[in-house]
């Protein structure tokens, strides 16, 4: 049995949490340590950043763009109509009280 640290391994470990642990299950815990420090020096060694090409709205958020003369027309007729049905409520409900 191998003891080990909680806390080198979970972030919301705050103290030290000391278990007794197999053998395989202190190896697997070590391999995904090794394996994770690996990758952030990959990301780092290489810069690895987004791609804007993986179509998953990162490019919509990230940039800025322009409103087309489509999208404008429809947000002031949805505006318009918000208008509407709200005035339309204000008069339905004024006489209720």
């Amino acid at each position: 049995m191998t003891t080990i640290n909680l806390k080198d391994f979970y972030y919301w470990y705050t103290q030290d949490q000391f278990i007794e642990v197999s053998e395989e299950v202190a190896a697997v815990f070590l391999a995904d340590a090794c394996y994770e420090m690996a990758y952030q020096r990959r990301l780092s060694r290489h810069k690895a950043q987004y791609s804007l090409d993986c179509d998953d709205g990162i490019e919509y958020s990230a940039c800025l763009h322009e409103p087309t003369p489509q999208e404008l027309l429809e947000r002031m007729c949805f505006v318009k109509f918000l208008w509407a049905v709200s005035a339309f409520l204000l008069v339905r409900l004024s006489g209720c009280f």
